[in-house]
């Protein structure tokens, strides 16, 4: 319910017994078997949107020669078009997701994000291109503030580390599969005649297999009607919220929420960073090809991230059952490595011990998202759930996305230009200096949560 003004929230003790509560309350939760899965579905959902978000970067140079683009125009086409949509319907999305059946959202999203993607590959000039992939990004952005809430709702508070750490997996498997799985893909569609298929026989190579991926979304968007819409957890009266309110509730839970978004913000800008500049440091450092490390990058994050994802929901709802700070004490726990790591990765001497390092790397970098769909979970009422976490989601992608890489490109082109090693040491320092800044707030999140009890 939503809380009225000069009303304490609930404590960390308070949340593990309401938890035990609910858990009780067959009217409120369903079966364990059904609230797993909303989670698959939504984790399914995800990753598919991931999937068509990555894999036609692999097909860059490609959709560059045949649409005759320059090296800018397919950047801006591929990845800035898509970012830019991304972050704009970002709001509107949670403000969606508060008011309006998230389930119906949902269904909407991944089919007009499939229909956008085989627009894409229906292209045939810079213009299209960038409006298609554009709506791509719009409709995926549809998709998180939905899905955030109807996990808040749908799953008992005491699995909401779990539940949120398994979609969190989708960032990471998706992306992963985009790689593995799109290199497989666009050599079977070369190996292969479709001339004689309805559609796909009129295009590239390289947009067949986009349509293709585009194509499975549809049938997968049916699933959203596989589970029912969860009952939002406020009263009738309070079931709207404004802006104004949401602004209020930040002002008012700004010990938690301020460092909650230093720590997700320099976590999501040193995963960022270090997914653009990794290939060009394989690269000059031990002379690898895409082809030679587009293979063991995908499967470390199929791998090694949805480890550290689960193991940190897991031990999130562990510390919480017994009344502590979990998200707190799981994002110190994890900073100390990651900062650490950050700093050694680019400068280890050997291929093999890098290899070590970014595998140990995945599995503490994508962790904040957990933690933080975990505490706005938890302190949150449902009727601003939407758009508190669509808030979160828009700062993490025009700082992570959008400006991280760059940041660490200035670095490397004004700071240690001349050195022996500048793309090296400029990821240390950067990466590092990420690392440093989300342990900091990492520990003032733990002290805003003891002041919060106290």
């Amino acid at each position: 319910m939503l809380q009225r003004s000069g009303e304490l929230a609930p404590t960390s003790a308070d949340i593990a017994v309401a938890s035990k509560a609910q858990e009780r309350d067959d009217g409120l939760f369903r079966s364990p078997s059904r609230q797993w899965w909303l989670v698959i579905c939504l984790t399914l959902f995800s990753t598919l949107a991931y999937i068509d978000k990555n894999i036609i970067v692999l097909m860059m140079r490609s959709i560059q020669t045949d649409l005759n683009l320059t090296f800018t125009q397919t950047t801006l086409a591929v990845g800035t078009a898509f970012a830019f949509a991304n972050v704009l319907i970002g709001i509107p999305a949670g403000w969606m997701a508060d008011r309006y059946q998230r389930r119906a959202i949902v269904a909407v999203a991944v089919a007009l994000w499939s229909l956008m993607a085989i627009l894409c590959g229906v292209a045939t000039s810079f213009l299209t291109l960038f409006l298609v992939r554009a709506g791509v990004g719009m409709a995926e952005g549809l998709l998180p503030p939905s899905s955030y809430s109807l996990i808040k709702d749908g799953v008992s508070p005491s699995r909401h580390g779990r539940a949120f750490s398994i979609f969190g997996m989708s960032v990471l498997v998706g992306t992963g599969l985009a790689f593995v799985v799109g290199g497989l893909l666009i050599g079977y569609v070369v190996s292969h005649d479709f001339s004689g298929v309805l559609l796909l026989g009129q295009m590239k190579p390289w947009a067949i297999a986009i349509a293709l991926v585009g194509l499975a979304g549809f049938p997968i968007a049916l699933l959203a009607f596989t589970f029912a819409e969860p009952a939002r957890q406020t009263s009738r009266a309070k079931s709207e919220v404004s802006f104004a309110e949401i602004w209020r509730f930040i002002g008012k839970e700004r010990a938690i929420l301020i460092p909650l978004a230093g720590v997700s913000v320099a976590h999501a800008m040193l995963t960022n960073s270090l997914n653009l500049w990794v290939p060009p440091l394989l690269n000059l450092r031990f002379g690898l090809t895409p082809a030679q490390m587009g293979f063991p990058l995908g499967m470390l994050l199929l791998i090694a991230g949805p480890i550290g994802l689960i193991a940190a929901g897991s031990l999130i709802d562990k510390l919480d059952a017994t009344g502590r700070y979990g998200s707190a004490i799981t994002a110190i726990l994890v900073s100390v490595p990651l900062a650490l790591l950050a700093i050694a990765h680019a400068l280890v001497p050997t291929l093999t011990q890098f290899w070590i390092v970014q595998g140990s790397l995945l599995l503490f970098a994508t962790t904040y998202l957990v933690v933080t769909s975990t505490v706005i979970a938890r302190i949150a009422p449902s009727a601003m759930m939407g758009r508190l976490i669509a808030l979160y989601l828009v700062i993490q992608g025009v700082l992570g996305i959008g400006i991280a890489p760059t940041l660490t490109a200035l670095v490397v082109e004004h700071v240690f230009v001349g050195t022996a090693q500048p793309i090296p040491t400029s990821m240390a320092t950067v990466h590092g200096l990420y690392g440093v800044i989300g342990l900091i707030f990492a520990v003032l999140l733990y002290l805003g949560f003891r002041h919060r009890q106290a």
